[in-house]
């Protein structure tokens, strides 16, 4: 059996990678992961879920975990110390991604899973996880813990992603800017620091050497963690 896990949050891009990776994977499992900080509508992402399953049963697993203890391990922690270091707020958007990345190897290796992949879309490339920066450092982490990693339709435009879902039949959600809501959780912390962005379209800076200090300022623990060692 062929099977891949996929961090999942229900929206436009990580629906539309479920569906193509049920098209050549006997089973996805989904994952979702809350850090219990301001992070709140996953009923959305189960009804997405459930969509799914309904759709086509047996060929996905939903999986819900709360990543709050990494979370506050990785990031919250240091976070004062990590802000005045690499000097952006990024450090809590992606203190929280990388908590997600962790549960993912030992969900994975759990299951005896070699294949991890996300919604990550080059449209979005603008949120510091999504980069290529971050994306290859992550890739490398899951590498080193026996898992490949590769964001499934990168370069597939939101444009084509949403007529895709829209002609799948699934709910899109209320449309605002190049968004849907109501179909994927919300972080109160990531919107207020995205919000420039997404009134203005004013990105926020992410230096790449910035970026890859962070990451690699946390690989030694993500590595322990993820091996289930004490931090």
């Amino acid at each position: 059996m062929i099977e891949i896990s996929l961090m999942f949050s229900g929206g436009v891009d990580s629906t539309v990678a479920a569906l193509h990776l049920a098209e050549t994977h006997d089973r996805v499992h989904l994952l979702t992961f809350a850090n219990g900080y301001g992070h709140y509508g996953f009923g959305r992402t189960k009804r997405r879920a459930d969509e799914l399953m309904a759709r086509a049963p047996g060929r996905f697993v939903y999986h819900f975990e709360s990543t709050r203890a990494l979370f506050e391990t990785i990031a919250l922690k240091t976070l004062a110390d990590d802000y005045a270091r690499f000097g952006s707020g990024f450090v809590w958007c992606l203190g929280c991604k990388l908590a997600m990345h962790v549960a993912s190897v030992r969900y994975d290796r759990a299951h005896g899973l070699s294949r991890h992949t996300d919604g990550s879309n080059a449209d979005t490339s603008e949120m510091v996880e999504q980069s290529l920066i971050s994306l290859s450092l992550v890739a490398h982490f899951y590498e080193d813990h026996g898992v490949a990693f590769g964001p499934t339709d990168y370069d597939l435009s939101r444009d084509e992603k949403r007529a895709f879902l829209k002609g799948s039949g699934l709910r899109m959600g209320l449309p605002l800017r190049d968004r849907y809501l109501g179909i994927q959780p919300s972080c109160i912390p990531g919107e207020l620091y995205y919000l420039p962005y997404l009134l203005l379209k004013r990105p926020p800076r992410h230096p790449e050497r910035v970026v890859a200090g962070y990451i690699l300022s946390k690989r030694p623990l993500m590595d322990r963690l993820a091996r289930g060692e004490e931090a």
